[in-house]
C-alpha cells in the first residue's frame, strides 16, 4: 500500500472514530474466540472493542489503529504477532536493534566485574552463578515482526564471550523459558509469568552444585495445576494506551502450598525465610543468597526458593554487604538478573563493594566516626539520639549505664538508652569489613522534651508506643476474656452489614483491610527488653477470626505478605506511624485482587508498572513528638509508568505528610464495568488512594477517622462495597 493512500485510510479512521466517540455509540464486538496450541492457553487475537466508542478521541484513534493495522501508536512500544506487544527501545536498552544483531556489550568490562564479586565471595566459601532471565523478544521471536531467527543477541554473545574466558557460571536462560504448551511471558508486558518463575525455578536450581542440589526438595507445577485469565493489557499496553483493546492473559498457580512451608523476617536490609521444622528433617540443611533486582521476579521467585531449601536469603541489590553475609553461612549467591538490565552488572559502585571486600582482607581499614544531627531525653531517664554514619554500618552508642549498637539505615541511626540529662555519651561506627571509628562524645540534653509515646527499636526506627500492647498482646490480656472480645467484634459487624444492605438495597460486601503495624511486619528490629515479652497470639488474630466468619464480610490480612517482601525496600517510615507509599501497595494489590474475583475487569497494577524514586524528606510525625529537630529521612516514592484515570484525585506529593487526604473525597472512572465503592477509613489509607481509586467507576471516602459508615451516603450510590482501612492499633476504636 503506497504511503499516501495509508495515511489517508488512517486519517479516515481517525475522522470516523472521532465521530463515533461524540455520539458515544455503545458497540461489543469479541475477537478472542480463536485459541492457539493443545491446552487452548492463548488467544490468537486477544482484545474487544467493547471499550472502542466510549474513550476520548486520542484513545480512540490509538485502539482503532491498533485494531485496523496491527500496529501501536507509541513510539516504544511496537505490536507482534497474536496479541504480543514487545518494547522498541529505551533509554537503557534498543530492544529492536538487539532482536537483529545490532547491540553489543563491552565483553571485557563485565568480566573484570564479575570476577570482582567471585573473587569477594570466594573469600567467604560461597560460590556464584548469575542467570539472565531473557526479554521476551528473545524467547518469541516468532511473535515479533520482522525479526531475524537466527540473529545473536548481546545477551547471548556475552554468555559465550564469558564462558569462554573461564567464567561458567553465566548463563541466558533463554532454552528453558521456550514453552511450547503454556505461555512464560505476560503477552502485553516484557516480564515472565508466574509459570516462567517456575521454569527459571527449575532451571536454576537444576544448575546448583552437589552440595546444594543433595539438600533439595523440588516443587512439581502440572499443567493441570495451572489456570489462566484475561486482565486488561499490562505494562506495555498501558504505555500504548490500549489496556482495554489488548488483554493480557495470565497464567497463575496456587502458592499456598508452598508459602505455608516457611517463615520470614526482615533482617540486615534482607528478607530471610527459613523452613519450618516439620520440613527441614526431609530437607537438611542449606544456606543460599538470591539477589534479584527485579521487584516482580523476586516475588514471584520467592516462594518457590523458599519452599525447597532450609534458609534462603533475598537481598534486592547487587551490592556486598558484611551485614548480608552475616545472616548465614552461605554455600552459594545466585544472581537473577533481567536481560535489559545486565548493564547494572557494569555499575562502578557496586563493584566497588566487592573490591572493597578484597583490598580490606589484604590490608584492613577504619570506618568514618558517627556524626549526631539531634537528640532528646523522656522523663523516664532515657534520651534518643539520631544522625548520620555509614550506610550498612553499625553505631554504638554508650552512657555510663546502658549500651546500645543499632544497623545504620539508609546512612542514618536512630538509638534509645538509658543516660541522665547532660551526660556525656560516647558513640563509635564500625562500618562493612572496615575497624571500629574513633571515638565521639556529645552531651544528652539538659531537658527532658520527648514524649514517652515514642521510643526507638533496635532497628534505627522510630515506633509509636500505642502499638507496643498490640505487640505484647496486653491490650488482649486486659481485656475481659478473648472470646468476649471477638464476639464484641462479630456483633459490631454483622450489625454494620445488615445496615449497609438494608441501605443500598443490595447484597453490598465489606472489605477490611487491617494495615498491620511497623513492629508486627518487623518483629526482630524491636528493643531486645520488648522482644522477649512478644506475643504469639494479638488482637489483630482475634479480629481477624472473629469478623472474618461473618458471611459478607472479607478481612485482607497481610501481615504474612508484607514480612515476605520486606526486602523490596523500606514499608514504613523510620520517623513516622504510617506505611510508605511502597508498603501501602501490598495492602493496595490485597484490595484490587479482592474485587476482581467479582469484577473481572478489574486487575491491579503489578509493581513492575511503577519506578522507584528515592527522595530526602523532612523527618515525620514520631520525629516531631520526639523533638528530634532537624532529622531527614530518605523515602522511596513510587512512580507510574502509565497514565492515570481517575478524576477528582488530589496531586500526590512527595512527602511524608498525606493530610491533603484527610478530608471527604470523591473519584471516578470513566469504565461501567468498575463496581462503585465507599471507604471508611484511617490516615493509613492516605498512600492507598492514588492507586486504588483507579479500579472503581466511582468511590466515595469518608474523612479520616470517621469509623461509622455514611448510611444515607450508601443509600444514594448503592455500592458494590464498603472497604474499611483501618491501622491495627485502631481496631479497638471499633467496637
Amino acid at each position: 500500500m503506497k504511503k499516501g493512500v495509508k495515511r489517508g485510510i488512517i486519517a479516515a479512521v481517525a475522522a470516523a472514530a472521532a465521530l463515533l466517540a461524540a455520539y458515544n455509540t455503545a458497540a461489543a464486538v469479541s475477537l478472542s474466540d480463536e485459541y492457539d496450541g493443545d491446552g487452548g492457553f492463548f488467544p490468537r487475537a486477544s482484545y474487544s472493542l467493547s471499550h472502542l466508542f466510549t474513550d476520548p478521541v486520542a484513545d480512540t484513534f490509538k485502539k482503532t489503529v491498533y485494531h485496523v493495522f496491527g500496529a501501536v501508536a507509541e513510539p516504544g512500544v511496537d505490536a507482534g504477532y497474536d496479541g504480543y506487544l514487545f518494547p522498541s527501545k529505551t533509554e537503557d536498552f534498543d530492544y529492536k536493534a538487539d532482536i537483529k544483531g545490532g547491540y553489543r556489550y563491552d565483553k571485557a568490562a563485565f568480566l573484570s566485574a564479575l570476577e570482582a564479586r567471585r573473587d569477594a565471595l570466594a573469600l567467604d566459601g560461597c560460590g556464584f552463578y548469575v542467570y539472565v532471565i531473557p526479554n521476551s523478544q528473545t524467547v518469541l521471536r516468532d511473535k515479533v515482526k520482522g525479526a531475524d531467527k537466527t540473529a545473536v543477541t548481546a545477551a547471548k554473545d556475552l554468555e559465550k564471550y564469558l564462558n569462554g574466558n573461564g567464567f561458567d557460571n553465566f548463563r541466558l536462560l533463554d532454552k528453558e523459558l521456550t514453552s511450547p504448551e503454556v505461555p512464560a511471558y505476560h503477552n502485553t508486558e516484557n516480564a515472565v509469568n508466574e509459570y516462567g518463575a517456575y521454569l527459571i525455578y527449575k532451571a536454576v536450581a537444576a544448575g546448583m552444585p552437589e552440595a546444594v542440589t543433595r539438600r533439595f526438595e523440588e516443587i512439581t507445577i502440572e499443567k493441570s495445576d495451572i489456570t489462566s485469565y484475561y486482565t486488561d493489557g499490562r505494562e506495555l499496553a498501558v504505555r500504548a494506551g490500549i489496556e482495554k483493546a489488548a488483554k493480557n492473559l495470565t497464567v497463575v498457580y496456587p502458592t499456598v502450598p508452598y508459602t505455608s512451608r516457611y517463615t520470614s523476617e526482615y533482617k540486615n536490609g534482607c528478607t530471610v525465610c527459613r523452613l519450618r521444622e516439620e520440613y527441614n528433617d526431609f530437607i537438611g540443611s542449606s544456606e543460599i543468597l538470591f539477589q534479584i533486582p527485579d521487584p516482580g521476579a523476586r516475588e514471584s521467585l520467592k516462594p518457590l526458593f523458599s519452599a525447597s531449601y532450609t534458609d534462603t536469603v533475598y537481598k534486592s541489590t547487587l551490592s556486598y554487604s558484611e551485614k548480608t553475609m552475616e545472616l548465614g553461612r552461605f554455600s552459594v549467591c545466585v544472581y537473577i538478573i533481567r536481560e535489559d538490565e545486565l548493564s547494572a552488572l557494569l555499575d562502578n559502585a557496586d563493584t566497588a563493594t566487592y573490591r572493597a571486600r578484597t583490598d580490606e582482607y589484604e590490608r584492613g581499614g577504619v570506618s568514618a566516626a558517627p556524626q549526631v544531627v539531634c537528640a532528646s531525653c523522656k522523663s523516664s531517664g532515657t534520651v534518643i539520639v539520631a544522625g548520620d554514619s555509614e550506610e550498612n554500618g553499625t553505631v554504638t552508642v554508650s552512657s555510663s549505664s546502658d549500651s546500645v549498637s543499632v544497623p545504620c539505615l539508609d546512612g542514618r541511626f536512630i538509638a534509645e538508652l538509658k543516660a541522665k540529662p547532660n551526660e556525656k555519651l560516647t558513640l563509635t561506627a564500625t562500618g562493612e569489613g572496615k575497624e571500629t571509628s574513633e571515638r565521639v562524645y556529645y552531651n544528652a540534653p539538659a531537658a527532658a522534651a520527648c514524649e514517652e509515646t515514642v521510643f526507638a527499636g533496635g532497628g534505627s526506627m522510630l515506633y509509636y508506643g500505642w502499638t507496643v500492647d498490640d505487640y505484647t498482646g496486653a491490650n488482649l490480656a486486659h481485656s475481659a476474656s478473648e472470646q468476649h472480645t471477638g464476639d464484641r467484634f462479630e456483633k459490631t459487624f454483622d450489625k454494620i452489614l445488615k445496615k449497609v444492605r438494608e441501605a443500598s438495597g443490595k447484597d453490598t460486601k465489606i472489605l477490611f483491610l487491617a494495615a498491620p503495624n511497623p513492629l508486627t511486619v518487623y518483629p526482630g528490629a524491636a528493643s531486645k527488653e520488648l522482644i522477649q515479652k512478644r506475643a504469639e497470639r494479638t488482637m489483630y488474630d482475634v479480629f481477624a477470626e472473629s469478623v472474618g466468619k461473618i458471611d459478607g464480610v472479607e478481612v485482607l490480612d497481610i501481615r504474612e505478605v508484607m514480612r515476605q517482601n520486606t526486602d523490596v525496600g523500606k514499608l514504613y517510615y523510620q520517623t513516622d506511624t504510617h506505611w510508605t507509599e511502597l508498603g501501602a501497595y501490598f495492602g493496595y494489590r490485597a484490595v484490587v485482587e479482592a474485587v476482581a474475583a467479582d469484577f473481572p475487569a478489574v486487575s491491579p497494577y503489578s509493581l513492575s508498572m511503577f519506578g522507584f524514586e528515592e527522595k530526602e524528606v523532612s523527618a515525620g510525625d514520631l520525629s516531631g513528638f520526639a523533638k528530634l529537630s532537624g532529622f531527614t529521612e530518605n523515602v522511596t516514592f513510587l512512580k507510574p509508568n502509565f497514565r492515570l484515570r481517575a478524576v477528582g484525585t488530589p496531586e500526590k506529593p512527595d512527602t511524608v505528610d498525606r493530610s491533603v487526604y484527610g478530608g471527604e473525597l470523591r473519584s471516578a472512572v470513566d469504565n461501567a464495568e468498575y463496581p462503585v465503592a465507599v471507604m471508611v477509613r484511617d490516615s493509613y489509607s492516605a498512600n492507598l488512594f492514588p492507586w486504588i481509586s483507579e479500579h472503581f467507576s466511582y468511590l466515595y471516602c469518608r474523612s479520616m477517622w470517621s469509623y461509622t459508615p455514611d448510611y444515607e451516603e450508601i443509600a444514594v450510590l448503592k455500592p458494590d462495597y464498603v472497604i474499611y482501612v483501618v491501622c491495627e492499633r485502631n481496631l479497638r476504636s471499633l467496637i
